[in-house]
């Protein structure tokens, strides 16, 4: 019965009515409620909808539901941001739907499914700065400025880009087991891989594929070292 239910969300919507509704449903994510908030929340008039969505977003593997209550956790909502990226659902749109700390957790999502280990929130005193993600590349340190709200412009990228630095210099100079840090922005708007500077300025939606190649354009990087 569940896969039939699954199968019918998948043939009797388009796409992007399935995308709308996964979206919607972020919002109830990580929470432990009953079927008719979830649908509430959701703003589904169809209790058939209702239930057809959340024994898809089960067959997914997100969530548990039992008779009349479903629960989804902190990994529910990370892989549901992941499917609709992979489906192409549009950041702009989908960052309507996310807090900051769930483009933070998201991106950490990226750079452990890469391989690397990581870090978030991370402060120092004296000087007092935060860091919002950091990525371990051996002895490499990928600092990361989560930028999920607004649009990277040529009026902001310096400003972002120098405290980046600063960040990086201050980082490299409390944690002396990392010999170089590379300063890193992420965006949750689409666009093209650019650089300030040699600073990587990087849409989420092309992050993984940063992950994964960066070591072979070190030179391209600003590669803070060790002095």
């Amino acid at each position: 019965m569940d896969f039939i239910f699954a199968t019918k969300l998948s043939e009797n919507l388009q796409s992007s009515v399935i995308d709308e509704l996964l979206v919607k449903s972020l919002v109830t994510m990580p929470n432990n409620l009953s079927i008719d908030k979830f649908q509430e929340l959701c703003e589904i008039t169809s209790r058939t909808t209702t239930k057809e969505l959340l024994t898809y977003l089960i067959g997914l593997g997100i969530g548990h539901l039992s008779k009349d209550s479903v629960s989804f956790s902190e990994k529910d909502k990370l892989d549901t941001i992941l499917l609709l990226m992979k489906q192409g659902c549009d950041p702009e749109h989908l960052s309507k739907k996310l807090r900051w700390i769930d483009f933070e957790l998201f991106t950490s999502l990226l750079i452990r499914s890469a391989g690397y280990t990581f870090e978030r929130n991370v402060v120092f005193n004296k000087p007092r700065i935060q860091i919002d993600v950091i990525g371990f590349y051996h002895k490499i340190a990928l600092l990361i400025d989560c930028k999920h709200w607004m649009k990277i412009y040529d009026f902001n990228v310096s400003r972002f880009s120098l405290y980046q630095i600063r960040r990086a210099r201050i980082f490299l100079d409390k944690r002396k087991e990392i010999e170089a840090v590379i300063p890193i922005i992420v965006t949750l708007h689409e666009s093209q891989c650019s650089f300030f500077d040699k600073i990587p300025i990087v849409p989420i939606s092309r992050f993984m594929q940063f992950l994964l190649n960066f070591p072979f354009y070190l030179d391209k990087l600003e590669l803070i070292q060790r002095q």
